[in-house]
């Protein structure tokens, strides 16, 4: 059974702007951070003065029970057992299922809301969520495997929501532990939701076998 079958969620569609806690008037930099003994990680603040303000989120990985191979990525909010904001199952490439992902209370094939474009040394990716109307402009120009977010196709400091930043090294013994990020400015956290489940699905099919 797909999580979401099983589990629902009550939440009523809400527009971008949907955060219940005011914005952060500054960039907060948020890490993914493995769960021990769980197909899961939270994503939470990186600086203690903002983990008492910012809930974390959930993110876990489910089997298809109908097919094993396949993957299904779940969000929720604040824990194991919070609301859940979305989820997503990419397809293996042979597979005759399509890709999908659930949020706002809507399912979609992966394709009608993300679209891929490559330029000359450049991947770029365009969400379009059919029920906000809101647009991100994702690429991968700034190098090092960082994908950044902009909310308009002139992709200036002034338009960038957030930054995707994978780790960088290998541990080390006496090394600090380094986690994935994510670096969201003030714009970002207005639409927090659609950057993270479209950050979530474009590192997906970027490390897709």
């Amino acid at each position: 059974m797909h999580p979401t079958m099983h589990y629902g969620s009550s939440s009523p569609v809400t527009p971008p702007g949907y955060a219940t806690t005011t914005a952060p008037m500054e960039s907060i930099t948020y890490v993914f951070e493995p769960r021990q003994g769980e197909s899961a990680m939270v994503l939470r603040p990186a600086a203690r003065i903002w983990q008492d303000v910012r809930h974390p989120y959930y993110i876990s990985v489910n089997l298809n029970c109908f097919t094993p191979s396949s993957h299904i990525t779940l969000i929720r909010k604040h824990g194991q057992q919070g609301e859940l904001v979305g989820d997503f199952e990419i397809a293996a490439k042979d597979s005759k299922n399509a890709s999908t992902v659930f949020f706002r209370g809507i399912e979609h094939p992966v394709d009608e809301v993300l679209v891929n474009s490559s330029r000359l040394f450049r991947n770029q990716w365009t969400w379009k969520h059919t029920e906000s109307h809101l647009v991100l402009y994702w690429d991968d120009s700034l190098g090092g495997n960082t994908i950044a977010c902009f909310k308009s196709k002139d992709r200036t400091n002034a338009n960038l929501l957030a930054k995707f930043v994978p780790r960088s090294h290998m541990r080390r013994p006496g090394r600090e532990v380094e986690f994935t990020k994510l670096e969201m400015t003030p714009g970002g956290h207005e639409v927090f939701e659609d950057v993270l489940i479209s950050a979530l699905i474009i590192e997906r099919l970027r490390t897709n076998a």
